[in-house]
C-alpha cells in the first residue's frame, strides 16, 4: 500500500468519493471529502475488508467503491453532524398532517437542509400519511399521536421528556396545542404560521374548513400570546394576527424554493416530451391549476373561465389541468363534483386522470388529477399557471411557476402581491371573478411573447426575493438565537470555521 501504485489508487478512490459527494441530492447536508483510503479505513473500519489494498486490482477497488459508497457517505454525514450539533438541544418537529401539500413540503425541505447544523430527532404528526416515507428517507423518525385523544397532552409531554427534546418546531396554526404545552414545559419554540385566518373567523376555519373539532379560537390566541418566536411568510399575513403576539416574537421570512432541484429538472427534460407524457401536443394551450382542490383554492373559477374561453371567446386549443384532488373530506369531494358539473354543463369534456386510459389522456378539456408527490413536470408542461384563491398566504406554487419562467395569473389577496407585480411577472385579478381571470388568460393566449416576457421577469424576481439558501440561514440563525437566550431577530455570532 506504500508503493506509488497504491498511492495512486488511494488518490483515485478519494477523487471518486469527492465526485459522489458533489453528485448527491440538493437536499443532502454537506459532506466532507475523504482525503485518502487510509482515512476512510481509520474512520469507518467496518466498511472495508481487512486485506491489503496493495493486493487489490484497479477493478476490484472500483467495485468496492460502488458497493460501499452509500455507507461511506452516511457514516461521514453522521460523524460531521454529531460534531457540528454537539451540545445543542434535540429538536422535535410537529406537523399538522403527513399529507402532501405546500406547508408539509416546506418542513421536509427545512429539516433536510438543517440536519447538519441542528439535531432534529423526531417528527410528530396526528396520523399516518405518505410523507412519513419522505421524512424517514432523510433519516428522521416519525411518530403519530392523535390530538383528539383525551390523554394527548399527557402522552405528548411524556414522550418529549423521554426523547430529551429541548426545542420544538411547530408547523401551521393547527399545532397551537403543542406550542402551549412547550411553553408550560419551558421548551424553546419556533412556530411557523402558513395560514391567513381572520381573527374573527378562527373557529370557523379550525372547525369547519380544516375539520379540527378539538381546536378553537381560545387555544389559538393563548398560543400566540406565549410563543417565543412566530415566523410568518409575509408581512401582510403577519398583520392579520396583529395584537395576538408580542412584537419581539414575530418575524417575517419569505419561503424560499430549492432552485437547484428545479433547474436540474429543467435542464434534463424536454418540454415537448413532458407534455406528450401528459397527453398534450405542442398546439395545446395548457392552463395549470396546482393545489389542493377545495373551495379556498378557487378551482371552480378556473373551470368557469376556461369554459368561457373555449365556448365564447374562440380559444379552441385551451385545455386545463387541475392537480391536487383528494377524496378525504366531504366538502372537498362535493367541490370536485361541482367542478365536474360546471364543465359538463358547458358542453365540455371532463375526466379524472386516474380513471382515463393512457391513449385518452390529454384529450379532455378539463382533467383533474389526484395529489402528486412530484409536480415539476406540470410546471414544464404549462403555458400559464393560475392561482385564483379566495384565502391564501403566499403559495409556493407562484414562486415555483416563476422559477420555471411560466407566467402566472393570481388573485390580488393577502401576500400574493408581495410576490409579483401586475403586468410584470403576471396578472393580478380580483378574487372570485371568473371574467377577470378569463381576460388575463386570454391576453396570454393571444400573445406568447408577453408570456415569455413575464416568465423571464418572474425568474429574476425569484432569484432576488426567494433564494432558498437565504431562507435556510435565517431559520438556522433564529434557532441558534433562541437556544442561546437571544431574541429571534438578533444577529448570530459567526460560527468558527470547520
Amino acid at each position: 500500500a506504500d508503493s506509488s501504485d497504491g498511492m495512486a489508487l488511494r488518490l483515485l478512490l478519494a477523487a471518486a468519493l469527492a465526485a459522489s459527494a458533489m453528485a448527491s441530492s440538493p437536499f443532502d447536508p454537506p459532506m466532507p471529502v475523504l482525503r485518502s483510503m487510509s482515512e476512510a479505513r481509520l474512520g469507518t473500519p467496518h466498511l472495508f475488508p481487512a486485506r491489503s489494498q496493495s493486493q487489490a486490482s484497479f477493478d476490484e477497488l472500483l467495485q468496492l467503491l460502488d458497493q460501499k459508497r452509500e455507507e461511506i457517505i452516511l457514516a461521514q454525514q453522521a460523524a460531521v453532524r454529531e460534531a457540528t450539533v454537539a451540545g445543542k438541544p434535540l429538536v422535535a418537529m410537529f406537523m399538522h398532517s403527513l399529507e402532501r401539500n405546500g406547508a408539509n413540503n416546506f418542513c421536509l425541505h427545512l429539516a433536510s437542509k438543517l440536519l447538519h447544523t441542528q439535531p432534529f430527532a423526531v417528527v410528530f404528526a396526528p396520523k399516518e400519511g405518505p410523507m412519513r416515507a419522505d421524512f424517514e428517507a432523510i433519516g428522521l423518525r416519525v411518530e403519530t399521536l392523535d390530538p383528539a385523544s383525551p390523554d394527548f397532552l399527557e402522552v405528548l409531554q411524556r414522550r418529549l421528556v423521554e426523547e430529551k427534546i429541548g426545542f420544538v418546531v411547530a408547523n401551521t396554526i393547527m399545532r397551537c396545542d403543542v406550542v402551549s404545552l412547550a411553553h408550560r414545559m419551558d421548551l424553546k419554540t419556533l412556530w411557523v404560521i402558513h395560514e391567513a385566518w381572520p381573527q374573527d373567523q378562527l373557529d370557523y376555519y379550525a372547525k369547519e374548513v380544516f375539520m379540527m373539532k378539538n381546536l378553537d379560537s381560545v387555544q389559538i390566541k393563548a398560543a400566540f400570546a406565549v410563543c417565543g418566536c412566530i415566523v410568518f411568510p409575509s408581512d401582510v399575513q403577519k398583520s392579520i394576527y396583529d395584537g395576538l403576539y408580542r412584537e419581539d416574537a414575530a418575524v417575517t421570512i419569505y419561503n424560499g424554493i430549492p432552485l437547484q432541484q428545479l433547474d436540474v429538472f429543467r435542464s434534463s427534460h424536454d418540454r415537448t416530451e413532458v407534455r406528450k407524457s401528459l397527453g398534450y401536443t405542442d398546439d395545446d394551450f395548457v392552463v395549470l391549476h396546482l393545489g389542493t382542490v377545495c373551495n379556498r383554492k378557487g378551482q371552480i373559477y378556473t373551470a368557469r373561465s376556461v369554459s368561457k374561453l373555449i365556448k365564447e371567446r374562440g380559444c379552441s386549443n385551451v385545455k386545463c389541468l387541475m392537480v391536487g384532488a383528494r377524496y378525504i373530506r366531504d366538502h372537498e369531494m362535493k367541490y370536485i363534483e361541482e367542478i365536474k358539473q360546471t364543465v359538463l354543463a358547458n358542453g365540455l369534456t371532463y375526466v379524472r386522470w386516474e380513471d382515463t386510459a393512457e391513449f385518452d389522456r390529454g384529450k379532455a378539456r378539463v382533467t383533474v388529477m389526484d395529489i402528486q408527490s412530484d409536480v415539476l413536470r406540470f410546471y414544464m408542461a404549462a403555458d400559464v399557471v393560475v392561482v385564483p384563491s379566495l384565502n391564501e398566504v403566499l403559495p409556493l406554487v407562484i414562486c415555483e411557476a416563476m422559477a420555471f419562467e411560466r407566467p402566472v395569473v393570481c388573485s390580488r389577496i393577502d401576500a400574493i402581491p408581495e410576490a409579483l407585480d401586475d403586468g410584470v411577472e403576471g396578472f393580478l385579478v380580483p378574487p372570485g371573478e371568473e371574467n377577470a381571470l378569463a381576460d388575463a388568460i386570454e391576453k396570454l393566449h393571444a400573445d406568447p411573447t408577453l408570456g415569455a416576457q413575464f416568465g423571464k421577469q418572474g425568474r429574476e424576481r425569484v432569484l432576488k426575493q426567494f433564494a432558498y439558501d437565504v431562507m435556510i440561514s435565517q431559520y438556522d440563525r433564529i434557532i441558534d438565537n433562541l437556544v442561546a437566550g437571544r431574541k429571534a431577530t438578533d444577529p448570530s455570532p459567526e460560527r468558527p470555521p470547520p
